[in-house]
């Protein structure tokens, strides 16, 4: 609860003291911007909570103005079978205003096997006039396969602090009680690749907080 408590206070000062790289990858709260056109990346992370630990690649290139990804994750815990999803995301607009709304649907399998679908609204707005600060505001809907759909939602903020160094903090929640969040640092390595440590946690995960470690390269 400590964690909890101290997760949301540190990203609500970040957010009222507000002063940039893209999001998603070990983000849960995603962007509205998509791979450049006809370009290629990977987003790949390692994301660990004793005894668990999760291993996901997603590579995603541009084909006419969508961007297709994959993705699959191994889980070394018991009883979590690997997890695959197919994803096509496109901007519906980008306003020369300073923000951009897309539209991102995407399919899912556990163990093999079909398990629902979802649907996400990211908005982003920004950079601010200093060019350092981005949010993004994500809506969406999660069907799956058994059990009840669900809204989805959150809130994430990208906040420049020097040449190479991003703070990256978000909320997000469903109407079910699942709340969650992440603060962390993105490096970025050159113009092409970053890295990323986040500190996690989420009000229904009894295994406590999770540490992420994420890599991301486009392919120029």
């Amino acid at each position: 609860m400590l964690l909890r408590f101290t997760l949301f206070l540190f990203a609500a000062a970040l957010w009222a003291h507000a002063g940039a790289a893209r999001a998603g990858a070990s983000l849960y709260v995603d962007d509205a911007a998509t791979v450049e056109r006809g370009r290629c990346q990977l987003e790949s992370w390692l994301r660990t909570a004793a005894p668990a630990r999760e291993l996901t690649l997603a590579p995603a290139c541009d084909i006419a103005g969508t961007e297709f990804g994959l993705s699959h994750s191994d889980y070394a815990a018991p009883h979590a079978p690997a997890a695959q999803s197919l994803g096509a995301k496109r901007v519906l607009h980008a306003s020369p205003h300073g923000w951009a709304l897309a539209a991102a649907l995407g399919a899912n399998w556990t163990g093999g096997r079909y398990d629902g679908w979802n649907l996400n609204l990211p908005l982003t707005l920004g950079p601010d006039p200093h060019g350092q600060r981005l949010w993004h505001v994500n809506l969406g809907w999660n069907q799956p396969l058994r059990g009840r759909a669900r809204l989805t939602g959150g809130v994430g903020l990208e906040q420049a602090l020097a040449a190479r160094w991003t703070a990256l903090a978000e909320l997000y929640a469903d109407p079910h009680g699942d709340v969650g969040g992440q603060l962390g640092l993105r490096r970025a390595l050159s113009e092409a690749a970053s890295l990323d440590l986040l500190l996690g946690d989420r009000a229904r995960d009894p295994r406590g907080p999770w540490l992420t470690l994420g890599f991301n390269f486009a392919l120029r």
